[in-house]
């Protein structure tokens, strides 16, 4: 078969900083991309991985695309940015240390972004010295208290001496079959662009993974926010021409009038710029992380990983009531609820199938810092119209009055009592039934004609007002 052929998978690779997860991702490796491992030079100087790399190996009918993001909680936004495009994770642990900080705050967001399928390898055996089979027993106690589950697939391997990949690459090759994957291969070309260069004598080159649709010579496309369009010279695939490339496959795209200059990662290659707006008020159903415990409280900064691109806003949860956006805060027992997002700079993104990344980034990394997922619901010019409750607190001045029960204190005037008539009041109270003099004082009714009302009670009339947002 050849390379344009075989079913493209693409494989996330997550770990705790140290845990040897882009040694794995060598000893995997057979063809090795532009930006392929710790490709960035501060990766080279500074040790790490710190960028985004891209390598493949063939498996079976399969090409299998390897996704190599930053373990080192710093970087965590830009591992984020790799959950779009990815079908399988792998999570590397190192089998000395056990799980981390870093590695539950990658299956949350693994979880997060409806990933189910993982494969868990414990590396650097070949300086382990105690008791294997207790030590996974602990591992699939870690995972039992996880979405994931005891029964993960479990693999130990030393990437140093390259042992243990056989076994590997057969349950990665076994987790392969029993996925069902769903491309859309007859939908609008769509590449999130996660690198861009020069090459002498050929010209601006392109790379990312076709999230939909096909690729084909000679086609036009659009470089979004830029709005520039140029044509498609030649296509490759991990280095092999190619006539044709599908969803799902990593592809190189040699350009004809695109300077590849003003591309940044975040924008897209498509031939539908319809199928994008460039926006930066959005309204969502958040799913929150149950590990998740700091409440969610209106205008909290979150970090919104949106594509490749993770930018910064504000967000406002609502709760929606006959059809009026009441404001609220989102205590740790509640998983789901609507907000409104305000991004701090415009942003490019999908009309659909757009699910996002809330992180709070400003947290220690000695927390579990992932808020939870994001589903677009619509996208707003602007901000929508808000409401909220105002407590006004008033008290009983006179219980046993022929009228009715007197109440001071909720209104100031007689013309501010009128406004009130009819308002509904906090038990054990019912509404404003009517003024009382002319001062402001009113008639209040109580739900139990027998409950003992005395002077001082307290009245509560809440009412609803609306308000517009503002951008601090």
């Amino acid at each position: 078969m050849s390379i344009e052929d075989k079913i493209p998978i693409n494989i996330g690779l997550f770990g705790h900083i140290d845990s040897g997860k882009t040694a794995v991702v060598e000893v995997l490796s057979e063809i090795i991309s532009t930006a392929g491992i710790d490709a960035h030079p501060q990766s080279k100087e500074r040790g790490i991985t710190i960028d985004l790399g891209f390598t493949s190996f063939m498996l079976d009918k399969y090409l299998v695309t390897l996704v190599d993001g930053p373990g080192h909680a710093d970087l965590i936004k830009i591992s984020a940015s790799s959950v779009e495009i990815i079908d399988l994770a792998i999570v590397v642990i190192d089998i000395n240390k056990g799980p981390q900080i870093q590695t539950g705050e990658h299956l949350i967001m693994i979880d997060s972004l409806d990933i189910h399928n993982i494969i868990v390898v414990l590396n650097k055996k070949d300086i382990f010295s105690g008791d294997l089979d207790k030590t996974i027993r602990n591992i699939r106690d870690f995972f039992k208290s996880t979405i994931f589950g005891s029964e993960v697939p479990i693999f130990t391997v030393s990437a140093k001496e390259k042992t243990g990949f056989e076994d590997l690459k057969g349950g990665i090759l076994k987790r392969i079959n029993q996925l069902e994957i769903s491309r859309d291969e007859d939908g609008h070309t769509i590449i999130p662009i996660d690198h861009h260069f020069v090459i002498k004598g050929r010209g601006s080159v392109i790379t990312g993974t076709l999230v939909s649709g096909r690729l084909v010579q000679n086609q036009e496309l659009y470089i979004l926010p830029l709005d520039v369009k140029g044509r498609v010279k030649n296509i490759q695939i991990f280095h092999k021409n190619v006539q044709l490339a599908k969803a799902g496959h990593r592809v190189g795209v040699n350009m004809k009038n695109i300077n590849v200059k003003n591309i940044y990662r975040g924008c897209y290659a498509t031939d539908d710029p319809k199928a994008f707006d460039y926006c930066d008020i959005i309204e969502v159903k958040v799913k929150k992380s149950e590990l998740f415990k700091l409440e969610t409280s209106f205008g909290t900064q979150v970090h919104i990983t949106i594509g490749m691109i993770s930018t910064v806003g504000k967000i406002y949860p609502y709760h929606l009531i006959n059809e009026k956006r009441i404001r609220a805060s989102i205590t740790s027992d509640k998983n789901e609820f609507n907000a409104l997002l305000w991004l701090n700079e415009s942003t490019l993104m999908r009309k659909k199938k757009n699910i996002m990344l809330l992180s709070r980034l400003d947290l220690p990394p000695t927390m579990l810092r992932i808020l939870g997922s994001a589903e677009l619901l619509k996208i707003h010019e602007n901000p929508p119209l808000f409401y909220k409750y105002k407590r006004k607190k008033g008290k009983i001045s006179n219980p046993d009055q022929s009228q009715g029960i007197v109440c001071v204190g909720l209104a100031q005037s007689l013309e501010g009592a009128k406004t009130i008539v009819g308002k509904k009041l906090e038990h054990p109270f019912t509404k404003v039934i009517d003024t009382f003099g002319t001062k402001g004082a009113v008639i209040v009714g109580v739900k139990d004609k027998t409950q003992h009302v005395v002077r001082n009670d307290d009245v509560i009339l809440k009412e609803l007002r609306s308000f517009n947002l503002k951008k601090i």
